[in-house]
């Protein structure tokens, strides 16, 4: 396996040196100039003693003269890091999804790390080839946003964990099993939507849910009831229905409740995507949000405030989210700090045009 990867890493800086389509300069070339021994421009390479100044600085003088870069895949070879993280995002045409990975790369480049991007297309496939590939290959550690949190997904996060891969997940928890997370309080952030909605005087309160195989979404639904029992206004399944995240199962969604001929005048749905749909649907029905219905969603995603009426969502700092996962993951790499840890951020309200009091 090792060979594998070596042969995998030197194919890689090749196809790297003939795309850039530069001569590679190497420590033969810097010796040469410098005249001195390689072993010696080595010492400088690495920062190590034994050098003379006046030699240190002639050798530094030739790698400035040759443009010398230290190959990443030899010192990683040497080293058993290689400077380079996966990040694996179950879908980034979602707009939630573009400011994690901001925050992961800004922090990454900040300290040296470069970050190996795959989209898994909401496609378990694909998740999984991406697991397989990162678990062969060499990254220094993962951030992993998943698709369903079903048994699969935990088998390889288990398994590149317990080889000693560190591995975050950002707004996903595995049952039982304690690694690095960094999410918001989903069950709050449900109570917050539909309190919210409550505080309005709205008691017949549908909610688009979120997949409930996926634990944030059981999570936000718990919230939403929990919010309900507080106000002492009863349960009604009749005004629950699942979307998949995206804006047309919103309007799915919205369609199957509109058919049960159920009053309602508030909808609260898991994502914003959703909540999108659900207005769109209603709006070509005649219903006028938010003066028949009041509208709320979450994740605060930048659709969120273009759209009319402009929504009224919790906001996630998905941001932030980005930040405190590669932060967190350079901790578990180079073991500085606490190692494990479960990072809650907090949301926000956002009031917007699709909300207003009850009449």
């Amino acid at each position: 396996m090792e060979t594998d990867t070596k042969n995998w890493f030197i194919k890689m800086q090749d196809t790297l040196n003939s795309k850039i389509g530069e001569k590679n300069i190497t420590i033969n070339d810097i010796a040469k100039e410098a005249g001195v021994a390689k072993s010696t421009v080595s010492k400088v390479l690495n920062e190590q003693r034994g050098v003379s100044q006046e030699t240190r600085r002639k050798v530094l003088k030739a790698v400035k003269k040759l443009n010398y870069h230290p190959s990443v895949i030899a010192r990683s070879l040497k080293s058993k890091r290689t400077k380079a993280v996966g990040l694996i995002l179950p879908n980034i045409i979602n707009p939630f999804f573009p400011a994690i990975l901001k925050g992961v790369e800004d922090v990454a480049i900040e300290n040296g790390y470069v970050v190996v991007f795959c989209d898994s297309d909401d496609r378990k496939e694909k998740e999984s080839l991406y697991f397989q590939i990162f678990e062969n290959r060499w990254v220094d550690g993962i951030i992993f946003s998943g698709i369903t949190g079903d048994k699969q997904e935990e088998k390889y996060i288990r398994s590149i964990h317990e080889k000693g891969t560190p591995v975050v997940l950002i707004d996903r928890e595995i049952e039982d099993y304690f690694t690095n997370v960094v999410m918001i309080d989903n069950k709050r952030a449900g109570f917050d939507a539909t309190s919210y909605l409550l505080k309005l005087g709205h008691r017949k309160i549908g909610c688009i849910t979120g997949p409930q195989n996926i634990k944030i979404f059981v999570k936000r639904l718990e919230g939403y009831r929990r919010a309900l029992e507080k106000y002492n206004v009863d349960f009604n399944p009749d005004l629950v229905e699942e979307g998949d995240l995206s804006i047309e199962s919103g309007r799915s969604a919205t369609k199957k409740l509109l058919k049960k001929k159920i009053t309602f005048t508030a909808i609260f749905a898991s994502t914003d995507l959703m909540a999108i749909g659900c207005i769109r649907e209603l709006q070509e029905n005649g219903i006028k949000i938010p003066s028949d219905v009041s509208v709320i969603g979450i994740d605060n995603i930048p659709l969120a405030s273009l759209v009319t009426p402009s929504l009224t969502t919790i906001a996630q700092p998905a941001y932030e989210m980005g930040v405190e996962a590669m932060n967190l993951l350079i901790k578990n790499i180079e073991k500085r700090g606490v190692l494990k840890s479960k990072i809650i951020l907090p949301t926000e309200l956002v009031v917007r045009k699709s909300t207003k009091p009850l009449k």
